[in-house]
């Protein structure tokens, strides 16, 4: 048996090589998005994408076609995959079955632009937690603020276009009657735009690309 110095040895290795594959991983995500988006478009298009759960569930078609367009690299949150695991449990809930089944699809055949979170890819937030939703939604927050120390600050937070709305004209936004999930608040999306993130509807950011896209702005991928 191992004595318990050389186990926490061997167990603060295999963090650090840990974290240096992730470091690694992300860097090339980096690396390779400079050749598919020029660096003037940075102003524009973030090569990271985070949506949160309503986001995936009511607006799966878009998170797909962002997928197709392969300009960003989209990451899909822990706390997503495990709000997702919960609301499949209703009856009436089929855009969290549909969200899950796409990306066990995704995840398990490999692809360059979309992933989920790594486990050391996170920064804390400190922030105090009111209720379930902010608990929640700073988990992801602390996925965002990882990306943005790792990738010059150029993360996008996709959120459904109704909560962008309701928040700009201080009204609640009702999600649809078949969907049990929450929508983002207009207080967790100023908080993600106080820490840098940046906040966008995600038909609108793909509206963006294709507009982009259609005057010749950005040149192909790899």
């Amino acid at each position: 048996l191992l004595a318990k110095p050389q186990l926490r040895s061997m167990m603060s290795d295999r963090e650090r090589t840990m974290k240096a594959m992730a470091h690694r991983r992300l860097q090339s995500e980096i690396k390779g998005l400079e050749y598919s988006v020029s660096a003037n478009q940075y102003d524009s298009l973030s090569p990271f994408l985070v949506p949160v759960t309503s986001t995936v569930c009511l607006h799966l078609r878009t998170v797909k076609l962002l997928v197709a367009t392969q300009r960003s690299v989209i990451i899909i949150p822990k706390q997503v995959i495990q709000d997702l695991d919960s609301l499949k449990k209703s009856r009436e809930n089929h855009y969290a079955r549909d969200a899950i089944k796409y990306f066990e699809s995704m995840f398990k055949n490999g692809n360059w632009w979309l992933r989920g979170q790594g486990d050391q890819e996170f920064l804390p937030v400190k922030e105090q937690t009111q209720g379930p939703e902010m608990a929640g939604f700073l988990s992801v927050l602390s996925c965002c603020l990882y990306l943005a120390n790792k990738s010059q600050g150029i993360v996008t937070l996709l959120v459904p276009d109704d909560a962008v709305s309701a928040a700009k004209s201080h009204k609640n936004c009702n999600p649809p009657n078949n969907y049990t999930g929450n929508l983002p608040s207009g207080e967790v999306m100023e908080l993600a735009k106080r820490y840098g993130i940046r906040v966008e509807g995600a038909l609108e950011f793909y509206s963006k690309w294709t507009m982009s896209n259609r005057h010749g702005k950005i040149g192909r991928g790899k």
